[in-house]
């Protein structure tokens, strides 16, 4: 894997994000129901914390491709997805 940057913070309403490479994932607490598909496809970027919800690890994980596959596994599209580049969310499409 390319030595990419990283970027980790939590929002004030304990939204998580973790940036690497062109993709930004974010998770959506509320959303969450702990359905786990972002762990079982994208493990390298997911976890789930010790309430059962998903959180972005701070570590450089999975490639962009693999990002976009776990978010759009989530059956209520609690992971947004945003192209860094042109700032357009790729995931869930508007």
């Amino acid at each position: 894997m390319q030595d990419q940057q990283s970027q980790s913070k939590t929002d004030d309403k304990g939204n998580s994000t973790h940036q690497v490479g062109k993709y930004k994932v974010e998770v959506i607490r509320d959303k969450c129901i702990s359905a786990a598909s972002c762990v079982a496809i994208a493990g390298n970027t997911f976890k789930l914390d010790e309430e059962g919800i998903a959180v972005i690890l701070s570590q450089n994980g999975d490639d962009d491709q693999t990002k976009l596959l776990g978010a759009q596994s989530c059956p209520t599209a609690a992971i947004v997805v945003t192209d860094t580049q042109t700032g357009a969310q790729v995931w869930p499409q508007e």
